[in-house]
């Protein structure tokens, strides 16, 4: 007959192999598109053009993301994103970054929207 107290380590153990392997195989991919369509419509828009921050009326720092046209002009003729050079680009630092620096402040980013967002820069940061 088993003791267990013998049998919950070993079953931890295995919980944690388990959960090791299933986590190292392939992983979950993002399907998501990284043209700048999806972005602001599903990031910029709802996350970045609020009331208080990058809004047609607030436009802090200059930046009006409120529409797709327009954050896009704005992004590009305002130096925020260098097409092709995602490491260069400050709209990168500001979303990687620590405290206040980070945007959004409060609430930031999911890394996996900011990798699309940098794969779109990488990619040539075209309107489409």
């Amino acid at each position: 007959m088993h003791n267990p107290a013998m049998l919950l380590p070993r079953l931890a153990r295995l919980a944690a192999v388990v959960a090791f392997c299933v986590a190292g195989c392939g992983g979950s991919t993002d399907d998501r598109p990284h043209t700048w369509s999806f972005i602001s419509a599903e990031i910029t828009e709802p996350s970045c053009a609020t009331v208080n921050c990058h809004s047609e009326f607030t436009r802090r720092a200059g930046l009006d993301l409120s529409a797709r046209n327009v954050g896009y002009y704005t992004l590009i003729n305002g130096f925020y994103v260098i097409p092709g050079n995602g490491d260069d680009s400050s709209l990168t630092y500001v979303l990687n970054a620590q405290g206040s620096l980070r945007m959004p402040p409060d609430n930031p980013l999911p890394i996996a929207d900011i990798q699309l967002i940098e794969k779109w820069i990488d990619a040539g940061a075209t309107n489409d």
